[in-house]
């Protein structure tokens, strides 16, 4: 009875693809986009910790809608990819895109984290210990609102340009690829998978439990600050430095996929 239903389903939603491709009737496109609008929602989610602080969650949402008209409109039901697949790398790579073109500057959010990180290192070494968010902003002889504000910034950088890399490797991966084996929402690619599980098992302790808390568990970062009993701010310094490294290892990965 269960299969029966699910065939049903399917032969539905393929006539539905079917007559939108033979007459392109606004009304049916509608009850696609009604259908799938909740795709957009999910990637917006768990994209805002690279857009909280340079876009509106509406702005990011009705870019995502957009995008997903675009992608309905392209659709090719005879290509044998599943929608919400083809969908979920698209609008991603869309907002990742409107991000990307806001109006901040990453050389200097670069730049400036870059001299925080370098006050961290030769304070451990002074102090002997992890030094304390107020120590090093005094050591830097800044507030702790610029110094939370360049470490926002740059956790925001760093979730950008990984996102960026991962949209990549999955565009990739679809374009040579005839069809997905994994969960709705979930990386595609096996072999994708297995390269990012292999990164994440490099990273340190703290690392890894930032990246499950943020990722498997969807918590927000202060949330995880609680949880492990630190600040806001070293959360973010940790996922930064986590996605730095993933990242790394994305490019690695990519390369060697040139190179075949």
């Amino acid at each position: 009875m269960i299969l029966t239903e699910k065939r049903q389903i399917i032969a539905d939603e393929n006539y539905l693809w079917e007559q939108y491709a033979l007459t392109k009737d606004v009304r049916i496109r509608n009850q696609i986009i009604e259908k799938y609008s909740y795709l957009v929602k999910i990637i917006a989610l768990k994209l805002r910790g690279i857009y909280q602080n340079y876009g509106d969650v509406d702005d990011i949402v009705n870019e995502g809608i957009i995008a997903l008209i675009d992608v309905i409109d392209k659709f090719d039901l005879s290509k044998n990819i599943k929608f919400e697949t083809y969908a979920t790398i698209r609008i991603r790579g869309s907002i990742i895109d409107y991000v990307r073109k806001q109006d901040w500057i990453p050389r200097k959010v670069k730049n400036d984290f870059k001299t925080v990180k370098e006050a961290q290192d030769a304070l451990s070494y002074k102090l002997g210990r992890e030094p304390e968010d107020h120590e090093v902003a005094h050591h830097l002889k800044m507030n702790m609102h610029e110094y939370n504000s360049i470490i926002r910034n740059a956790h925001g950088t760093t979730m950008l340009s990984f996102e960026e890399l991962l949209s990549e490797a999955n565009v990739r991966e679809m374009e040579t690829s005839n069809g997905y084996e994994l969960p709705e929402q979930e990386l595609e690619s096996k072999e994708l998978c297995q390269v990012l599980k292999d990164n994440i098992n490099k990273l340190n302790e703290k690392e890894k439990l930032v990246v499950s808390l943020y990722y498997k568990e969807e918590l927000k970062l202060k949330d995880i600050a609680e949880v492990m009993c630190i600040s806001n701010s070293r959360v973010s310094q940790i996922h930064t430095s986590a996605l730095e490294k993933l990242e790394q290892g994305l490019r690695l990965y990519l390369y060697d996929n040139l190179k075949r």
